[in-house]
């Protein structure tokens, strides 16, 4: 017995070892004789410490490979401890491992493509059964008597780990991927094939940030193969999951015709054409047109990620939350990597957690320093967190820049106008008349109005009555369209309202002058812009009621809705003549 061995005597009972076969970070592997059936030989591995709910999860999935009965898989036979040590009971291969055949000499292409293709299918069997090996390596690839393949070591199995030589760059970059997808197995087994088919050492002398970054670059594919042997590998090794074979039955078909089938979607196609018109149609407020445009492209094709990204922003344009998050993780579903790392900031934002908020649109804006919206959504950030200096300071940084939306201007007077950098003489004497802004001119209204709407040191603060502007409606042209809305009231001739902001509630600036208990001094103000309607609640006591719903801030008014402010009741149309 080797001198490495340290369990003495029979072990289970009826094992003697004979000699140690190898080891790895999980543990040792001795063969050893079956004293009770005589000639019949056994791999032993012994594991290291394990914490008991890894050893359960082990023998799950042990047993669940024992009982797929493959010829392709190393048979696992039984477990039992031994001084408190976890002993797994496997199939002996006495062929050896991979490793040792490449350590031998070179492998002609022929076999390297016929022992990748049987490698393939056994793991495409495998993962039919919702099982990802996790550490396919040279190693784990053992050869049985008759030199048919064996896949072994599945001690890693669904729990994304393995090693790093061999790993996807998703995996080593640390983000999220599901433990069942298989698309790990395709890339180790892609770099397995490729060690197979190399004459020199694969990511020879790199370190292990070098061998990410040749990953990542996708450019360690040696170019003396033959290019059909080129394309097979790198669709295998790609570092996005998307673009890699998308299955091992996949690889097996490449292996088979000898080239990477280009199949194009038309289906995908058609939808990604009508998600392109769709937003052509948003920039134009077209929303019910382009909803309807949305749904046939995803009629067309569910897993269309230009698709579900436009029909998750027209849902965050028109503050349908839930929706925008459901269609914007589907996306992230068909393609991880899809950049809606704004949207989902966005999301936090409605949803009030501005921390969150903040770091993703922060991340973002490294990237994309230029995208004036996601700035904007930050300044609401920090115009919901009190951070007045910051805001202010971010403001004055977008209004010189050029193509930046008008809303910007309003953004900072805000921020200075609750930060006390404006006074109220000032406020006062500002020339209304000079200001094409109507959220600027309504806001300085607002601070310097007496008797004010606002109260300093009770719940309707300054804050609570003025408006932030999203940053559409500073856009060029957005005000050069005056749009008419119709309110009627029971036994009351409708009248008409063409102000880009509407004021409603008791005090006699607003436009519509409300009487009565129930009703805020400032209670509610609309936003009056072509095809973009909005009624925003002022922080008021009672409340705005919208198609007998509650609002929580604001509601986008859409067709004919029935609105409640106190005991207020009236039709708002957003379009002159829909009101009878």
């Amino acid at each position: 017995m080797a001198q490495d061995l340290k369990p003495a005597g029979l072990l289970d009972g009826k094992y003697r070892l004979i000699r140690k076969l190898g080891g790895g970070g999980f543990g040792d592997v001795f063969l050893a004789e079956d004293m009770v059936l005589a000639g019949h030989r056994v791999a032993i591995k012994i594991l290291r410490d394990r914490r008991e709910s890894d050893n359960d999860a082990l023998l799950r999935e042990m047993r669940i490979l024992a009982g797929l009965r493959h010829p392709g898989i190393a048979g696992f036979f039984h477990h039992f401890e031994h001084q408190e040590t976890l002993h797994l009971v496997m199939e002996y291969c006495p062929g050896g491992n991979l490793r040792a055949r490449m350590d031998t000499g070179s492998v002609s292409q022929e076999l390297a493509f016929k022992w990748c293709r049987a490698m393939a299918e056994t793991l495409q069997f495998v993962h039919k059964k919702g099982i990802v090996h996790h550490d396919i390596k040279p190693e784990n690839i053992l050869f049985g008597e008759d030199e048919s393949l064996r896949i072994a070591d599945f001690g890693v199995a669904n729990s994304n780990g393995g090693t790093r030589f061999y790993m996807a760059p998703e995996l080593l970059l640390g983000e999220q991927v599901s433990s069942s997808d298989p698309r790990i197995d395709v890339y180790a087994l892609g770099i397995t094939f490729l060690e197979l088919l190399s004459t020199v050492e694969l990511f020879a002398g790199m370190s292990a940030d070098e061998r990410l970054q040749a990953k990542i670059r996708h450019d360690f594919v040696p170019y003396d193969l033959a290019h059909w042997v080129q394309e097979i590998v790198l669709k295998a090794v790609h570092p996005t999951p998307e673009l890699r074979f998308q299955s091992m039955g996949e690889l097996c078909e490449a292996i088979d015709s000898r080239h990477v089938p280009y199949i194009l979607d038309g289906n995908r196609i058609v939808a990604h054409r009508l998600a392109e018109k769709a937003e052509d149609l948003i920039e134009r407020k077209k929303w019910k047109t382009a909803q309807k445009t949305l749904d046939l492209a995803l009629g067309r094709s569910q897993d269309c990620v230009a698709a579900l990204i436009t029909v998750g922003r027209l849902d965050l344009l028109l503050r349908r939350i839930s929706q925008a998050a459901a269609h914007l993780n589907q996306a992230l579903v068909v393609n991880p990597r899809a950049d809606v790392q704004k949207e989902l900031g966005w999301i936090q934002l409605e949803r009030k957690n501005y921390p969150q908020a903040i770091s993703m649109l922060n991340d973002y804006l490294q990237r994309h320093a230029a995208d004036f919206e996601a700035c904007n959504l930050l300044l609401e950030c920090f115009y919901r967190t009190d951070r007045y200096e910051q805001g202010d300071e971010l403001a004055a940084l977008m209004m010189k820049e050029k193509g930046h939306s008008g809303c910007f201007m309003n953004q900072r007077l805000i921020f200075r106008i609750l930060s006390g950098a404006y006074k109220d003489e000032w406020l006062r004497s500002e020339d209304m008349d000079g200001i094409a802004n109507p959220f600027i001119r309504y806001n300085i209204d607002v601070a310097s109005e007496a008797p004010s709407s606002w109260d300093a040191g009770g719940r309707s603060t300054l804050k609570s009555k003025l408006l932030f502007q999203d940053y559409r409606f500073g856009l060029a042209g957005a005000t050069k369209k005056v749009n008419t809305i119709t309110v009627g009231q029971e036994k009351e001739t409708p009248k008409e309202y063409s102000g880009f902001i509407v004021g409603v509630g008791r005090l006699t600036a607003n436009e519509i002058c409300l009487s009565g208990t129930g009703c805020s001094r400032r209670h509610a103000a609309i936003v009056n812009y072509l095809d973009d309607v909005w009624i925003h609640d002022l922080n008021s006591m009672t409340g705005v009621t919208v198609s007998g719903q509650r609002i929580d801030g604001k509601a986008f008014l859409d067709g004919v809705s029935e609105v409640q402010i106190g005991r207020y009741k009236a039709m708002i149309s957003p379009k002159r003549g829909l009101l009878v």
